[in-house]
């Protein structure tokens, strides 16, 4: 800002820097003084008629309260300013005739520069946000055995009383609690293992699965998933159990999806994988079967090492025993409940529990308990930003009102994060106990600073 003396040929201008150098001599040229301004960004102050008359130096200091330090001149006249308001500037100028009146003079602050600091401004930044909704396959066993009399049926209700159904009509109808009620904070997508064209042989034509999966993750998919699956009265479901060709077609769905966005499959099974790629040869498929497919453990360990795509594992009335050496369809000597138990710790999400890592439901009330626990936990704590803060140290980060603390490790303490450290500071993670208050509240309050307006 210049100030303006009329008759010195002065005229105003824009503060843009903490110290400004100004002034005028007595021929109207410029001459050194310096200014030190107090003002909040971007609001108009005004500085209030400045009248002195008298000949000499002039040496004056104007404070922000408007009390004036003046110095006396050499012919003893005053030559202090007395502002009547306004932001105040503290002048030093040496003028060589009489000083005129400066009157309303406006000056404006670039908000590029902080007045005091000249850091940039620091205008705060309230939003109320949600956390980024995750992408999750649900792959499903649509093996013969899910609806194989007797053994597919089951007591779903635990009421010995009440008339057994299918385990497929107890997984749809735990599908369909799921994805109704986690419609809006889950995009789930659904692939089937073995296909729909799976047939009851005992050759390649029960292991088919198709290349792509069934329904796409997508948004508010409820109706698709629920339409894309074999209803719950179906019971003409077929085939084995390839879930290595399951989980890699819902593996292959995720990876083309944006990993900036958590991902994660949901693998419900009532069997033992088996179906190995290239097995058994016609006469003897035998190998298809009866043998175990062990690089399923591979795959869903490599997903979750390699691309941090965790796989939640779900049993359906698993029992803990190892099955016969028959030629009936089941991988021979194996330990079902213990392959899965293997499986639930290689996909990075087991059960927090110290001895069964899967979830083994028993019946219908404990597989729904189990899905919904598992969405409940894939529901993200991640909270994108749209702008980074110009001081990501001073972002405040309230759930349900109260202040979470930032945190330094996310894996073992309570509070927040970045999710990038070092920039850019584009989104929040919130930890522990911090996380689950956010996936109740479904929202968090955030402060930025210095973001410029």
């Amino acid at each position: 800002m210049r100030s303006v003396a009329s008759s010195l040929g002065c005229s105003s201008l824009v503060l843009t820097a903490l110290l400004l150098q100004f002034g005028c001599s007595a021929d109207g040229n410029e001459t050194s003084a310096t200014a030190t301004v107090t003002a909040t960004m971007s609001m108009p102050t005004t500085l209030s008629t400045l009248s002195e008359s008298g000949t000499g130096t002039t040496a004056g200091t104007v404070t922000d309260s408007g009390t004036t330090a003046g110095n006396s001149a050499t012919d003893g006249s005053s030559t202090s300013p007395e502002p009547t308001g306004g932001t105040t500037v503290d002048p030093t100028a040496t003028t060589q005739g009489e000083m005129t009146s400066v009157s309303s003079t406006t000056m404006q602050v670039d908000p590029s520069v902080s007045s005091t600091t000249g850091e940039p401004p620091c205008d705060v930044v309230k939003a109320t946000l949600k956390p980024v909704v995750p992408n999750m396959m649900l792959v499903l066993d649509k093996s013969g055995s899910m609806v194989a009399d007797p053994a597919g049926y089951w007591d779903h209700d635990a009421d010995a009383a009440t008339p057994k159904i299918t385990r497929w009509n107890s997984l749809y109808q735990t599908v369909q609690s799921i994805v109704n009620d986690f419609n809006d904070s889950i995009n789930f997508g659904a692939n089937l293992f073995p296909g729909k064209a799976a047939k009851a042989v005992y050759d390649p034509g029960a292991c088919i699965v198709n290349a792509n999966v069934e329904i796409p993750v997508a948004p508010k998919n409820k109706d698709a998933v629920l339409n894309g699956i074999p209803q719950a009265g179906d019971i003409s479901i077929r085939g084995g159990t390839p879930t290595f060709r399951g989980i890699t077609a819902a593996l292959n769905h995720l990876k083309t999806l944006d990993p900036a966005v958590p991902r994660a499959m949901l693998l419900l099974t009532d069997g033992a994988a088996n179906c190995i790629e290239g097995a058994g040869v016609p006469g003897n498929y035998a190998p298809l079967f009866e043998v175990y497919d062990q690089a399923l453990h591979t795959l869903v360990a490599d997903a979750w090492t390699k691309d941090g795509i965790p796989t939640y594992v779900v049993g359906i009335d698993t029992k803990n025993e190892v099955s016969n050496n028959t030629n009936d369809g089941n991988p021979n000597s194996t330990n079902t409940y213990t392959k899965l138990n293997e499986l639930a710790l290689d996909g990075g999400k087991p059960k927090d529990d110290p001895v069964e890592k899967f979830y083994n439901a028993a019946n219908q009330i404990q597989l729904k308990d189990a899905l919904d626990a598992i969405a409940k936990d894939a529901i993200s704590c991640v909270i994108p930003i749209d702008e980074e803060p110009g001081a990501p140290e001073k972002t405040k980060v309230l759930v349900g009102g109260v202040e979470v603390p930032m945190v330094m490790d996310c894996a073992v303490e309570n509070g927040w994060v970045y999710t990038n450290p070092m920039g850019p500071y584009d989104a929040i993670e919130l930890c522990g106990t911090a996380c689950g208050d956010l996936k109740i509240v479904k929202e968090a309050d955030v402060e930025f600073y210095c973001v410029a307006g």
